[in-house]
């Protein structure tokens, strides 16, 4: 029995590797696009807005399977749900390698983003799942630290392959990573939770998928066309509505809205969207600057990306062992008064267009991010009750994938208007791209400054609660 019981151990410790793993493929996946837009954009003969397709198709798509995750974990178990990930990300990868034009090459992304929309919510709710006793929000940091490392790494591969050997090249990485991981997976992942054969409403899924790509195409492009873009978004964020309706009337939603009902977690997500955001904004913006302003090559700029994106993966480690000892008073104010500092002294940089000072308060902002982000996802995960934790990790999973929409959507998108007119009326491409980033900062922080005023009200309330229990 003692040995059976060592076997169970360590293949319980396998199996989280496993799914650290393939997280780790998912947030590549997600992120090698972050330092291509300027790439894409010239090499292809389109605009901003049009490359950041190739970052918003993919979570839109990840998006709306991410709603689809948790239904297909029960119908289907783990197992399945991770080995089709992985044949998906091969897939999509492999497409990528062989894409001959621009929509070929948003093809490929959209299908790899079906595997990064399940891997996210579902590895949540394994690692719960496979937690000792009072050990999820050390694992779910862990795992918080791990995508870090993730959307460090992929910056500079990507950016030396497409600034030595372009695009085609850089998805080979993706597809070996997958074809890889899928034998290993095969030996080790089992399915750890009961299935159940649960209907999926069809309507929900035409609704959510139709209601997220109106409001996001039409906010990526209702700067170059007010209008129509604006009456796009309107009609997504009523069929959105509608989804959300909808999902209170049937007896088995596509996603259980009732985690919403938690104080706790709806505080707590709203903030998760704010710090998303603020972080798509330094890991997509930052890049157009340093290519489009500084003059750096995508590898260059991978290379000043990365001490940030490590100071973030980082601080999520940390965050862990600081949520356990301390709580969330006054990790979780204090990690968002960093990032605000960053964010201002951006502000302030970006005016005297000092290119290394801008790197430098962008690792503030995300060591800032990487203090509260994985300490806020840990307490809404833990908070809920055991049987809504899969659709609450689904919620949270969503959320953030439409978070990143949001800001890719919102801060490229003007953006990418303001290079369009002023490069229309004769500026250079360097002082247009000055001008349009000028514009978007200001903006970001303001976000950052409303979420920093709510991490207090956030951390007070959480803090009473655990005085309650």
């Amino acid at each position: 029995m003692a040995v059976q019981n060592k076997q169970t151990a360590k293949h319980r410790q396998a199996m989280i590797v496993v799914l650290f793993a393939c997280n780790l493929l998912a947030s590549l996946m997600q992120s090698l696009m972050n330092v291509a837009l300027d790439y894409v954009s010239v090499e292809y003969h389109v605009s901003l807005s049009e490359a950041n397709l190739l970052v918003l198709g993919y979570s839109i798509v990840a998006g709306i399977v991410i709603v689809l995750a948790a239904l297909s974990l029960h119908r289907f178990g783990l197992r399945k749900v991770m080995l089709f990930g992985l044949i998906v990300s091969f897939v999509g990868s492999l497409l990528g390698v062989l894409a001959w034009d621009f929509p070929s090459l948003v093809a490929a992304r959209l299908i790899q983003a079906v595997a990064t929309g399940l891997y996210f919510p579902v590895v949540n709710e394994a690692l719960l799942n496979l937690s000792p006793k009072n050990g999820a929000g050390r694992l779910l940091a862990i795992n918080s630290g791990i995508i870090g490392i993730g959307l460090a790494v992929a910056p500079i591969v990507a950016g030396l392959i497409i600034t030595y050997w372009g695009l085609r090249v850089l998805f080979a990485i993706p597809a070996v990573t997958a074809f890889v991981l899928f034998f290993i997976a095969r030996r080790t992942i089992v399915d750890i939770m009961p299935r159940q054969k649960l209907p999926v409403d069809g309507l929900s899924v035409v609704l959510i998928a139709a209601g997220l790509s109106a409001f996001m195409i039409g906010l990526n492009e209702v700067t170059r066309n007010p209008l129509p873009m604006a009456a796009l978004m309107i009609a997504g964020i009523a069929v959105c509505a509608w989804f959300i309706h909808r999902q209170g009337r049937l007896a088995h939603p596509l996603l259980d809205m009732r985690p919403l009902r938690n104080k706790t977690y709806a505080l707590g997500e709203t903030l998760i969207v704010l710090s998303y955001m603020s972080s798509i904004y330094l890991s997509l913006l930052i890049p157009l600057y340093l290519e489009g302003v500084a003059g750096f090559t995508p590898f260059i700029a991978g290379c000043l990306l990365a001490p940030a994106t490590l100071c973030y993966a980082g601080l999520c480690f940390v965050s862990g062992r600081m949520l356990g000892k301390a709580g969330v008073w006054p990790l979780v104010p204090a990690g968002f008064g960093v990032c605000l500092v960053g964010f201002v002294a951006l502000a302030v940089f970006t005016r005297l267009d000092l290119a290394l000072a801008i790197v430098g308060c962008m690792a503030l902002a995300c060591a800032g991010i990487g203090t509260e982000y994985p300490a806020i996802k840990s307490v809404d995960l833990e908070v809920l009750d055991p049987e809504l934790s899969a659709s609450g990790s689904s919620i949270h999973s969503t959320l953030v994938q439409i978070a990143g929409s949001i800001s890719s959507a919102l801060f490229v998108g003007l953006m990418s208007g303001q290079v369009h007119h002023l490069m229309a009326d004769g500026m250079a491409k360097a002082q247009a791209y000055s001008a349009g980033f000028s514009i978007t900062v200001y903006l970001a922080v303001a976000f950052v400054v409303v979420a920093a005023i709510l991490s207090v009200v956030y951390a007070r309330h959480v803090v009473k609660l655990t005085r309650g229990k």
